[in-house]
């Protein structure tokens, strides 16, 4: 036990370092440099060197300052780094934004009005071009749009779709289903959410590095590339995270209907079993 609890304190060591201390380590350095710098030197880099090495002679002859100098860089590296991931989660509750209603409600029009004219066009296709008007619709949404955003449909669709197709009520079906799941299952859904959840960070990044940028010009470029790649990575995330669960329910749905006792004479969740299930889920909620 004590040898499992000794390499688990390492592993968390070894995130803690990786995804909140070394990129906030870079960023005290170049809050730093643009203290330094500002916006008319932005790019004098002699000058910056100048200054990095008599902050180096000064450390070499005074080692309590460096060990002190040092504990500050760490501290608010890491104090950096929890404020991203701070600002990660806000930018996930706008990926996945769902109100108020005056605020969303035209996005969400112009995104269902968008993908109504893409069902309708596919489905009035002939059936060599339905499939290519099937997926523009479907880059839109897998369902009609009810989300201002991408990302906030792609969640909302699984719960759609698993309700279609076999009468689940998803929010109180998924809890139960996830003790059903193999290991190996889980872990792929744990990796995607924090997949996911490391994109956002990633935006969070992008948001500080902007906010560096009033003082220092690079950085806010640094800042909206770091905001991009957050947010396509976000959408893969997402898209990764809404396939897999939707393909548990696929796989395991009829097992989780076996463990409660329920018979499946055509060995699938039909729609009024699922409606049954649900009801016993909800106990009248």
């Amino acid at each position: 036990m004590n040898t499992f609890l000794s390499e688990l304190g390492k592993k968390l060591a070894e995130r803690w370092v990786s995804l909140l201390v070394l990129p906030g380590v870079l960023f005290t350095a170049l809050t730093a440099t643009a203290s330094l710098l500002g916006h008319r030197d932005a790019l004098d880099w002699p000058r910056l060197s100048h200054a990095a090495e008599d902050l180096v002679d000064r450390c070499q002859h005074r080692p309590v300052s460096a060990v002190l100098l040092s504990l500050v860089i760490l501290t608010a590296g890491a104090a950096f780094g929890l404020l991203a991931r701070g600002l990660g989660t806000v930018v996930e509750r706008i990926w996945l934004i769902s109100g108020p209603a005056w605020l969303v409600s035209r996005l969400i029009r112009r995104r269902r009005d968008r993908w109504t004219r893409a069902d309708a066009a596919a489905e009035q296709a002939p059936t060599a071009a339905s499939a290519a008007l099937a997926d523009t619709r479907n880059a839109i949404a897998l369902t009609q749009p009810a989300r201002p955003t991408w990302i906030g449909d792609q969640l909302r669709g699984v719960g759609v779709r698993v309700q279609g197709e076999y009468g689940l009520d998803f929010p109180f079906t998924w809890p139960r289903l996830w003790i059903l799941l193999p290991e190996s299952c889980r872990n792929d859904l744990i990796a995607a959410r924090e997949a996911m959840a490391n994109a956002s960070a990633q935006s969070g990044w992008g948001l500080l590095y902007l906010s560096l940028g009033i003082q220092w010009w690079p950085a806010a470029a640094a800042g909206a590339v770091l905001l991009f790649l957050g947010w396509r990575r976000g959408r893969e995330g997402v898209a990764n995270l809404a396939n897999l669960t939707e393909s548990a329910v696929d796989l395991y749905a009829a097992d989780l209907a076996r463990s409660l006792g329920v018979d499946l004479p055509s060995g699938r969740v039909t729609p009024d079993v699922g409606k049954r299930l649900s009801e016993r889920f909800r106990k009248g909620a």
